[in-house]
């Protein structure tokens, strides 16, 4: 389709085709079709291209980094990009977020209760929904006497209905590893905004550039522009012009805005710095803004230079702005930084900004962004594949790894979820250990001596949330075991750690354990006077269902949670043999053979599948018997998952699951209707098709997919990891970039059938990057390297005999090797007829039907140089 018009402004006609081929998607999904059956191969390819493209980069034949560019401004919905501070550590992180339109905050250690800039919306959902105020802009007022933002906004329409973007002459947006920057072009002027954190300084990194293109000499000004938000933490009747203040550093060409509460738990101020000295400045929104009830620019940049003004407990809060008046020769450009930082105001506040400010030169922020690059790098080669699937391979080399470290660091939505954060480390294990091993001890240190841990934990206050989930204690065994299975390191099991005291407040050191029995006390939390009369765990407050409220109470039981803490027990034995403690397998053993039982006797349903549990008064849940939520989808994955279903069971869970199966995957259950909401709780006020009540919950989803693959049925595995994949989503569908995943997407029974409201922050995304590492098939056990990949069919049909399927390069992270890299090479051999052969540095070994294991002291894994050594493997299937 040609556009004559600007490339980021679509014509009419080009937006009439894409709307033609979207109906039908949405046509045929309403008729249940699939969601690209109604499309050609290159129409599919248009609409998935419609927004944005990828620069990527190889080495051979792997993908080691990409950036995504934005071609278009109208995308479905603010398209954010997600920034932090790559270092290991726990507290003083920065994070950043900005849009594709230059919306989004600066926030430190939390989103919510951290701003450093405006933060507005949702405020449960802040950093994943839309979040819409100027928290940072740059306007540009040329010689003319005309205002406009260097970022055009796809929504700003004048009175006469002409979208003022119509006025710009370029734009594209590029978000890639640790940066964001915009490209735009207006009225003669080349501009460009680029923003990155840099590794320690708790700051983002303006760098303004704009060029003169006209034959003309020209008088610019540029002001940029944020919106402070300091707010307290706990904010209850909290009144911020009655503690706000501000003050100007003209010795650092700093706004320094004040947070004067003295009851604020986490005390911390901003900063606006400038490598420039201004013309003028100004920090009152007040005397910025003005008044009136809608305000497009700020009256103050049409007057001859800003106030100069130090806020003094501002009515409308505290911003930051500087003027810079620039004449620009033919051809000529005007470059500046700006940092927006968090300042510690227990500390050298002179020093903090001072380093700030130091850090302002062209030489330094070059020199950071490099360093920044090189990191994210280190942390992308760690494990690199190439598989048929190109979404799968950008996903699992660059952007996986990404959107995991956004979510151990970004914490959601209060503060640090126990069980949030004992999930979205699984994958850290793969990629940057040294995080992992940081974080537990931090973690179990708020752990109660009864083995129970609080729901949420805040990092700078005692205002934990105490409500008593009883499944977040038992996430930490798998974690710890996979953690050992990567690195080796049996030593963070004797760490001592304490515990978080009965008042909820006190972090006591009296009495500190070992991690490892730590992690006994979680699965002893659960089993011990928590078993209730059908043999099955208690709920508490809820299991992994938090909507299902309505169920909580002394009576009520969980067939879930009784299958998380077989989970958490089997974890536990691995660990304890490790240990050599016969007393604690045969406790965990005897709990895994009673509670399996139970599961599988009162768990049971007649109709061939696993029910969610029982209420409070003795009566199944989820359950053919019940009206409505008669499946739920995570018992039964996890009936695999656990190795509690026998296999005489296996068919008749997975054909009851098929009734959940979506175009976008299995949905969660069942959905209920108001009528229920009594019963089961606000799960019911829910619309159907969102969130838990019904929608595609990729977490459902990908422990369906583990499900699957465990049991051995690797292309319905792979099918159903699929269908939550970017190999399935079409943008003007889920209304989400393709670089990120989201936590849901609804389903039938609503309008937005395919939409993915929120990102990137889930769980799920571990046990997505945990799949995707078991299909590769490199996988440490204890005792050796296991080599099994699992190949689906559509990839074997994907080459012809003889040629390679796959490849996979991971570094070795076990503290036995020495700068160890695996190098597997699958390849299709027709001539095998279903058996398999591997080679290990040339030598052929003989494979079972789990592929092979290569013990960690065999001697492919000697490496005596300094270099690092490839130990070659081939699978032949």
């Amino acid at each position: 389709m040609k556009n004559d018009r600007k490339k980021f402004l679509e014509a009419p006609e080009q937006a009439s085709a894409y709307k033609k081929m979207t109906d039908a998607v949405r046509a045929g999904l309403a008729s249940g079709e699939q969601q690209m059956e109604q499309l050609t191969a290159e129409q599919v390819k248009q609409l998935k291209s419609r927004y944005s493209h990828f620069q990527d980069s190889f080495d051979g034949e792997y993908l080691t980094n990409s950036t995504l560019v934005i071609d278009k401004l109208h995308t479905p919905k603010g398209w954010y990009h997600y920034m932090l501070n790559l270092k290991h550590t726990i507290r003083d992180v920065a994070l950043s977020i900005a849009a594709h339109d230059g919306a989004g905050v600066m926030s430190l250690d939390s989103v919510l209760f951290g701003p450093v800039t405006k933060l507005s919306g949702n405020e449960n959902y802040m950093h994943v929904s839309q979040v819409y105020h100027n928290a940072r802009t740059v306007w540009v007022k040329t010689d003319s006497g005309s205002v406009f933002s260097l970022i055009p906004q796809p929504n700003q329409y004048d009175a006469a209905g002409k979208c003022e973007a119509e006025a710009y002459d370029g734009y594209s947006c590029r978000q890639g590893p640790g940066f964001i920057e915009y490209l735009t072009e207006r009225d003669g002027l080349k501009m460009s905004l680029r923003i990155f954190v840099p590794l320690s300084l708790p700051c983002e990194i303006w760098t303004i550039s704009i060029t003169n293109t006209t034959d003309k000499k020209r008088s610019v000004q540029v002001y940029p522009e944020i919106n402070f938000g300091l707010d307290s933490h706990p904010s209850h009747y909290f009144v911020g012009m009655a503690v706000s203040e501000v003050t100007f550093d003209g010795t650092h060409n700093a706004i320094i805005a004040k947070n004067l509460d003295i009851k604020n738990s986490f005390p911390r101020w901003g900063a606006f710095v400038s490598a420039r000295k201004p013309d003028s400045f100004d920090s009152c929104a007040d005397t910025y803004y003005k008044f009136g009830a809608s305000i497009m620019y700020p009256p103050s940049v049409f007057d001859e230079s800003l106030s100069n003004t130090e806020a003094k407990q501002p009515l409308k809060g505290m911003i930051g702005a500087f003027q810079y008046k620039v004449d620009l020769g033919a051809g000529k450009t005007f470059s500046t930084h700006c940092a927006v930082s968090a300042v510690n105001p227990a500390k050298d506040v002179n020093r903090q900004v001072s380093d700030v400010y130091s850090f302002l030169t062209d030489e330094q922020i070059e020199k950071e962004l490099k360093d920044v690059r090189a990191a994210w790098q280190s942390v992308i080669n760690t494990y690199l594949v190439d598989t048929p699937c190109e979404p799968m391979n950008r996903t699992f080399n660059i952007w996986g790894k990404y959107q995991s470290i956004l979510c151990s660091r970004f914490n959601s939505p209060y503060d640090v979820g126990t069980r949030d954060m004992f999930q979205y480390l699984l994958a850290n294990c793969m990629f940057e250990p040294g995080y992992v091993r940081l974080f537990v001890p931090f973690m179990l240190s708020y752990q109660y001596r009864d083995g129970r841990i609080p729901r949420q934990i805040c990092k700078f206050s005692s205002l934990h949330d105490l409500r008593n989930f009883m499944d977040c204690q038992l996430w930490a065994p798998d974690l710890m075991e996979m953690y050992i299975r990567e690195t080796g390191d049996m030593a963070l099991l004797d760490k001592k750690v304490g515990f978080l005291e009965n008042d909820n407040v006190t972090l006591s050191e009296k009495g500190a354990v070992s991690i490892y029995d730590h992690l006994v006390l979680a699965v002893r939390s659960a089993y011990e006077g928590n078993i209730g009369e059908h043999g099955l765990c208690k709920l508490g407050y809820g299991g992994w269902n938090d909507a299902l409220d309505g169920l909580r109470g002394n009576r009520s039981e969980s067939v879930w949670l009784s299958q998380l803490l077989v989970y958490a027990a089997r974890k536990m034995a691995v660990l304890a043999q490790l240990k050599k403690d016969n007393k604690t397998i045969e406790y965990m053993n005897l709990l895994i053979k009673n509670i399996s039982s139970a599961i599988n006797k009162s768990g049971w349903d007649t109709e061939g599948y696993y029910i969610f549990g029982y209420d409070n008064d003795g009566q199944k849940v989820g359950a053919s018997v019940n009206d409505e939520g008669q499946k739920h989808l995570n018992e039964n994955a996890w009936a695999f998952i656990s190795d509690v279903i026998p296999q005489q069971r296996f068919e008749p869970v997975i054909s009851a699951m098929d009734e959940l199966q979506t175009p976008f995957g299995h949905r969660l259950l069942k959905p209920y209707s108001k009528k229920s909401s009594v019963h089961v709780g606000r799960i019911a006020d829910q619309a159907q098709g969102h969130f838990e009540n019904g929608a595609v919950y990729q977490h459902g989803v990908l422990f369906w997919a583990a499900a699957l693959l465990k049991a051995g049925y690797v292309d319905q595995a792979y099918e159903s990891f699929r269908r939550i994949s970017d190999d399935n989503r079409l943008p003007d569908i889920s209304t989400n970039p393709p670089i990120y995943h989201s936590n849901y997407t609804a389903v039938p029974n609503n309008a937005d059938y395919g939409k993915e409201p929120y990102y990137p922050f889930t769980g799920s995304h571990s046990w997505r990057m945990r799949f995707m590492a078991e299909m590769i098939g490199i996988v440490p056990h204890h005792s050796g390297m296991k080599i099994d990949p699992r190949v689906p069919s559509v990839w074997r049909e994907a080459v012809q005999n003889g040629e390679r399927i796959l490849s996979a390069r991971k570094v070795s992270h076990r503290a036995e090797h020495k700068n160890i890299v695996i190098e597997l090479e699958v390849y299709r051999d027709d001539a095998l007829k279903g058996a398999s052969k591997v080679s290990v540095d040339g030598k052929f070994v003989t494979a079972g039907h789990d592929g092979i294991t290569i013990p960690y002291n065999d001697h492919v894994f000697v490496n005596s140089g300094t270099t690092a050594k490839i130990v070659k493997v081939a699978v032949y299937l």
